[in-house]
């Protein structure tokens, strides 16, 4: 009787809530579609660093540094899980944190970290300089062709590890330090944009087998369909009409 007696109201009720229900949904489909590249990548951090040897916080410390840097997740996780196979301990790794900062102060989007991380790599296992590395080192007035000859001299990819961390280290540490003290407002700004994307990608993470379940529906629909479809223009073509 209550209902009947304020229908005018009820009504305007049970349209705001279903505005609400259709505005919330929509919302939730977005932010499933929109975190996915996002949770890819992270599912992609701590399978690196634990077939490594490092535990998920090591991942994820040195992919917060890296994004506090760069405010770019693709590329902070790159560049991370190429640490994640050059460092053998945490301490390098730290060190390789204050590496890729101290380059990107200095040189910015034109020497790409996850170049430099992974160019690093790479010229540890085969001893000689490539990729992003040399432009790192020529830039800073290392010779390049010294370089290599010290690389010669390693015994071991160990040494050779050792060898570009500390030479890169000792030339791009002051930058590091400068960049920390006068960017810092930046750095902070990267980790709260990176916390809300976290969050946000947690709540695709929810949304997503239900947003699969109703893909998966509308191609069963759409599957079930094509023989009346087919059956339809058929007839079309034979009378010139469906009917």
């Amino acid at each position: 009787e209550k209902l009947a007696g304020g229908a005018k109201v009820a009504g305007k009720v049970v349209a705001g809530v279903a505005g609400a229900a259709v505005a919330v949904g929509g919302a939730m489909v977005a932010i499933t579609e929109s975190t996915r590249e996002y949770r890819e990548e992270q599912g992609k951090l701590p399978t690196a660093f634990e077939a490594a040897g490092f535990a998920s916080e090591a991942a994820r410390s040195t992919y917060e540094a890296l994004n506090g840097v760069l405010g770019d997740s693709g590329q902070a996780v790159e560049a991370a899980n190429h640490l994640a196979q050059l460092c053998e301990n945490e301490q390098q790794l730290k060190k390789w944190t204050d590496i890729c900062t101290g380059v990107y102060a200095t040189f910015g989007a034109s020497l790409p970290i996850e170049g430099l991380t992974e160019s690093a790599n790479e010229t540890s296992k085969v001893g000689q300089v490539t990729g992003s590395l040399a432009d790192a080192l020529n830039w800073a007035g290392i010779s390049e062709e010294d370089f290599n000859k010290k690389l010669s001299a390693c015994t071991t990819d160990a040494e050779r590890q050792d060898l570009i961390m500390n030479t890169l280290y000792w030339t791009y540490k002051a930058a590091a330090d400068q960049y920390k003290e006068t960017a810092g407002n930046v750095m902070e700004a990267n980790a709260a944009q990176d916390n809300l994307n976290a969050a946000l990608a947690r709540l695709g993470e929810i949304g997503e087998p239900i947003l699969s379940g109703v893909k998966n529906w509308i191609a069963d629909m759409v599957t079930a369909s094509i023989p009346y479809l087919e059956s339809m223009i058929k007839k079309f073509e034979e009378t010139g009409s469906i009917w």
